[in-house]
């Protein structure tokens, strides 16, 4: 678990070393709570109004149930002005999400479409909250089966979903 750990944040750090070699203006670490993204870190490069990254996140829900999660946006900022930053406060923000969910009875994996807006309240020239909200749309489903079903064990499959999050970014 340890070295699946590492491994992923090392992602994370050859990610901000390219932004940092392609002429990203700013690199932003964010930290936060989202559905389907979860507790989850991530970092993002920004280019005038717009900001690519990718975060991970998981939730421990009981010692036999593992929740993870990896996600990829793009943010396109606009509308606003604030003293704070130049980056506007309103954004759009779409991107991909892959969800990972092993339980005692089975393993399933899910890759879903988010659609969100969204608004930063920045609280210094460094650090600031986001918040958004939209739909989620499941683009696939796998699952796989340990033990056979019980007989109230039934699956619900509904292709569009709430998505919403708040997270605490950091400008480096």
């Amino acid at each position: 678990m340890k070295r699946k750990l590492i491994g992923r944040l090392m992602i994370l750090g050859v990610f901000s070393c390219c932004c940092k070699v392609f002429g990203s203006e700013k690199i932003n670490v964010t930290a936060g709570f989202d559905v389907p993204e979860l507790w989850n870190i991530g970092v993002r490069c920004q280019l005038s109004q717009t900001q690519i990254g990718v975060s991970y996140g998981l939730m421990s829900c009981t010692g036999a149930e593992r929740l993870l999660s990896i996600s990829s946006d793009i943010y396109y900022h606009f509308g606003g002005k604030t003293k704070l930053s130049e980056r506007r406060p309103w954004y759009i923000r779409a991107g991909l999400n892959y969800v990972y969910h092993e339980t005692a009875a089975y393993i399933g994996k899910g890759l879903f479409f988010k659609l969100r807006a969204g608004r930063d309240l920045n609280i210094s020239k460094k650090v600031g909250i986001e918040i958004d909200a939209g739909p989620l749309f499941w683009v696939l489903k796998k699952e796989t089966r340990k033990k056979p079903p019980g007989w109230l064990d039934f699956d619900i499959y509904i292709p569009l979903l709430p998505s919403i999050g708040i997270a605490v970014f950091y400008r480096i």
